[in-house]
């Protein structure tokens, strides 16, 4: 593998326009870790890559990453409670996309991998993009777009040309407007064919791809709303008896703490 100088690249004048090798990819996101590139007024500590061109990210504001994080904790939720033992990644979790044999490293604002393709994956793709590459089976994308603009264009095309391409693993997608109240839902026919469906502003089940999961779009609209019910004095005379053993907590953090630790995720500790 060839090295990189760092004198060669000058995050300030980065050319958009050229062709970057993988190893300049990683470098640039390397220096990054420690600095922000303002890029179209928009800060960037984030670049993904698409057969050879840097692709900015500009780094999400306060309630799409709120949004993000809240389908993230009900996914986690599911993922320990039903044993699923999968991997949930977030936005800086890249996963290389190979489209016709070219990198693409793109990430989602949320991902889901299955046990058995983390399981199968070897040291070097566990902590690298180097070896073979692989991809989730779920995917989110959270965006404030709207049909017939080309913001939405351009994810949609996202969505059916890398995430849904024909080497790729992933069988259900999410982009999640909460602004304008909307979920796209993407999914691939046994023809390989990519359809989008409108959801609305509902409930949505993760199928047979998150079998169990069902995002709950109330509980997004009360991380962003801050109309969620606040503490009251009757917490403080709480008396929570544990269901499967005989241990009695007086505030639910403790006991939920307690419950997936010795009982949600006791399974961890047989495997």
């Amino acid at each position: 593998m060839s090295k990189v100088n760092h004198h060669e690249l000058d995050l300030d004048n980065l050319d958009f326009k050229r062709t970057y090798t993988f190893e300049e990819f990683e470098l640039v996101n390397e220096q990054l870790k420690t600095r922000t590139l303002e890029i179209d007024g928009n800060p960037v500590d984030l670049f993904e890559f698409n057969k050879g061109k840097l692709i900015p990210m500009p780094q999400n504001p306060v309630n799409k990453e709120a949004v993000a994080g809240e389908i993230f904790g009900q996914l986690r939720t599911w993922n320990v409670c039903t044993h699923q033992n999968g991997i949930i990644t977030t936005s800086q979790g890249g996963f290389d996309f190979d489209i016709s044999g070219q990198r693409t490293i793109r990430a989602p604002d949320v991902a889901f991998i299955p046990k058995n393709i983390y399981r199968s994956l070897d040291h070097q793709q566990q902590w690298s993009f180097k070896g073979q590459s692989f991809t989730p089976t779920f995917i989110v994308k959270v965006a404030v777009v709207r049909e017939g603009y080309q913001e939405f264009n351009d994810l949609d095309q996202k969505f059916r040309e890398i995430y849904f391409a024909t080497s790729s693993s992933v069988d259900l997608g999410w982009l999640v407007d909460p602004k304008n109240k909307q979920i796209y839902i993407y999914r691939r026919r046994v023809s390989g064919v990519v359809y989008r469906t409108s959801h609305g502003w509902n409930n949505v089940n993760g199928g047979s791809v998150l079998p169990g999961f069902t995002l709950e779009v109330q509980k997004i609209d009360d991380t962003i709303s801050q109309e969620s019910s606040e503490s009251s004095s009757s917490d403080e005379e709480l008396q929570i008896n544990c269901p499967e053993c005989e241990i009695t907590f007086s505030d639910r953090y403790t006991f939920m703490k307690h419950y997936e630790n010795s009982h949600a995720r006791r399974w961890r500790k047989r495997e």
